[in-house]
């Protein structure tokens, strides 16, 4: 599982548990609340209504029990019809129940008629009122259904001071279980909400989590493909400082690769120049024949030649890959640089008789001078020793979408296939078609790794025509 999804589930389940963590709380405190409200309601109410029943019970001496203008006033109440949308809930029917006791508990009144002349004195809510304390019980009407239970708060009837008897007050659980239920719909609405807007965050902040690792992962694979690229991650935190680690360990290792595999092609490709001095130079002393003499004396320059062309190559590639950008870059007339190469190579040009075909468009571009000429000379040279004697040699300059290209096809025999996976390798390369003689190899490699640094491209292949074709891609310089 990679870290975007690790981070992307872990985000998840934290904000469900949230959720559900805060709607069990927020669930658990509703219905409590709920009820506090309405027993406070309840209160206000039997209150009110024990003052009125105190008054009807005044007018009739000496009967105490009498309560018919609290009946006749709670049939019309009965009675009543309204149309009540409370957020969303809507009331149209009376919902109370109100019974009232003497000073013994006994039932004189019941709003549903059912209990008149009951004993209610072991109530709780009848039994407390009547000591002088606050009386309020839910008792379930059906005691194997929850949903029927009804909240009763009494209030004492009192006359000249004393408790002559009780009202209750009672409403069922089920009146404002709609409020209830509907806040908990609305609720968890809301949460649903949320609970989305979390993963919209989620995506957001796996994404931002990740992205830097994915950037790494991405520098590993270009640094593995050869292709080095500057450290992706920005800042001072702890993903740049890995990066700069890992950055310095790959520097440390490639160097060391990079030493001991330099140090055995070196070795290799040596070999065979210091063997060819050597042998002869053993030979020279004893040799008295004048022109296996001149010839002996040939080989050792030639030899020698090739020896420094070696080390030179080994020395100036080693410059290049040890850079990971560029210093000292300037505004370069590419056209001129290329023209100027070409005036250099006018005695080996002339030397195998080539003709040279060059069209160049003006053309600038920003980089090192020294690098540059390098690699333009190093792809002319290539060029000049793969054309057979009196051939011709294309040069062509062309700016297009911001680029300057640069190519360079000559009219030898092209490319073997089996060499063209290698063609940039150190130290390898194809012999030449007119002596067959190999070069160190070392000049390729210092073509890629010039457009690597100046952000361009270099492509070898064969020209459909014949012959090869050397594509050599630069970024154009940008007005400043």
């Amino acid at each position: 599982m990679n870290f975007f999804v690790r981070y992307f589930v872990g985000y998840v389940v934290v904000t469900a548990l949230a959720v559900l963590l805060a709607m069990k709380l927020f669930t658990d405190q509703l219905v409590p609340g709920v009820r506090q409200s309405v027993e406070e309601t309840l209160v206000q109410t039997a209150n009110l209504m024990a003052e009125m029943a105190a008054g009807e019970m005044a007018h009739v001496q000496g009967k105490a029990t009498s309560v018919e203008g609290i009946e006749a006033m709670f049939r019309a109440y009965e009675k009543r019809r309204f149309d009540a949308r409370i957020y969303g809930v809507l009331k149209s029917e009376p919902d109370l129940r109100v019974y009232v006791t003497d000073a013994a508990g006994r039932v004189v009144f019941d709003s549903t008629g059912r209990d008149v002349g009951k004993d209610y004195s072991r109530w709780i809510d009848v039994s407390r009122t009547l000591k002088g304390e606050y009386g309020a019980r839910t008792t379930r009407e059906n005691e194997y259904d929850g949903t029927s239970s009804v909240m009763y708060v009494a209030a004492p009837i009192l006359r000249e001071g004393r408790i002559v008897g009780v009202l209750s007050v009672g409403k069922p659980s089920r009146s404002f279980q709609g409020f209830i239920d509907l806040t908990v719909a609305k609720a968890w609405q809301s949460a649903w909400w949320l609970f989305g807007l979390a993963m919209l965050l989620a995506l957001g902040f796996s994404y931002w989590m990740t992205r830097d690792l994915r950037r790494l992962v991405g520098h590993a694979d270009e640094v593995a493909d050869g292709r080095r690229a500057r450290i992706p991650v920005e800042g001072r935190g702890e993903l740049r400082r890995l990066a700069q680690a890992l950055e310095h360990l790959r520097a440390e290792l490639d160097g060391k690769a990079h030493v001991e595999k330099v140090s055995q092609l070196l070795a290799h490709e040596l070999k065979s120049p210091i063997a060819a001095i050597r042998g002869a130079v053993e030979l020279l002393p004893d040799e008295t024949d004048a022109g296996r003499r001149a010839r002996l004396e040939a080989n050792i320059a030639a030899e020698s030649e090739r020896l420094q062309r070696i080390v030179e190559g080994v020395l100036n590639l080693a410059r290049v890959e040890n850079r990971d950008r560029l210093d000292e870059v300037e505004r370069i007339a590419f056209d001129a640089l290329v023209a100027d190469v070409l005036d250099t190579r006018a005695a080996r040009l002339a030397a195998r008789e080539l003709r040279l075909d060059i069209q160049l468009a003006p053309a600038e571009v920003s980089g090192n001078r020294f690098l540059l000429r390098q690699a333009v000379a190093n792809l002319i040279d290539n060029a000049i020793d793969f054309s057979p004697a009196g051939g011709t040699l294309t040069v062509e300059l062309e700016t297009a979408d911001g680029s300057a290209r640069l190519r360079i096809r000559d009219r030898g025999p092209g490319i073997p296939d089996y060499a063209r996976p290698r063609l940039f390798e150190r130290f390898y390369s194809t012999p030449r078609p007119d002596s067959g003689e190999r070069s160190s190899g070392l000049g390729l490699n210092l073509v890629r790794e010039a457009a690597r640094l100046h952000g361009g491209d270099i492509v070898l292949d064969n020209h459909p025509d014949g012959g090869a074709e050397a594509r050599l891609d630069l970024p154009s310089a940008k007005d400043t």
